[in-house]
């Protein structure tokens, strides 16, 4: 007989873990209509906010640099994305939207304020921001954690 964890840290990763996976699934009914996915939806999102390459992508989101770089080509073959080089690194080059991909962000973005929206009817704004006040703060000390590990 297997006994599941109850300690604070077990309890808080599962609920992490569940609430992860709703929001992957919101993120499919937003992004399905338009030919996208929650993961897709990830890749664009980064390369929106500022060029990068695919291992920071990786890194950031929390998947494997192959995961990413899968989705990356593709974008790039569907015409949603384009790789430009990297003055700082000539090995890795950028992933940078294109306008096509852009304004399939965009679209993303809002169908998302919409769901959002609707959401926000049933949950507790000082509380969703209070929760993200703590997650940034666990994440802050398990990132440094983590750091402190890698280096012994």
């Amino acid at each position: 007989m297997n006994d599941i964890p109850n300690d604070p840290l077990s309890e808080f990763s599962i609920a992490v873990f569940t609430i992860n996976g709703l929001l992957m699934r919101s993120g499919e009914e937003v992004t399905k209509p338009l030919g996208q996915s929650s993961a897709r939806w990830q890749v664009l999102g980064r390369a929106g906010h500022k060029p990068q390459t695919v291992a920071r992508m990786a890194r950031d989101i929390g998947n494997s640099r192959q995961s990413v770089q899968r989705i990356a080509h593709a974008l790039v073959r569907e015409g949603l994305a384009t790789y430009i080089p990297d003055t700082s690194d000539k090995r890795a080059p950028l992933l940078q939207l294109t306008p096509r991909g852009s304004q399939i962000l965009n679209t993303i973005h809002e169908k998302d304020a919409q769901w959002s929206a609707e959401l926000m009817t049933k949950l507790d704004a000082a509380k969703l921001t209070k929760a993200t006040q703590l997650l940034a703060e666990i994440s802050s000390e398990l990132g440094q954690y983590l750091m402190i590990k890698g280096e012994k």
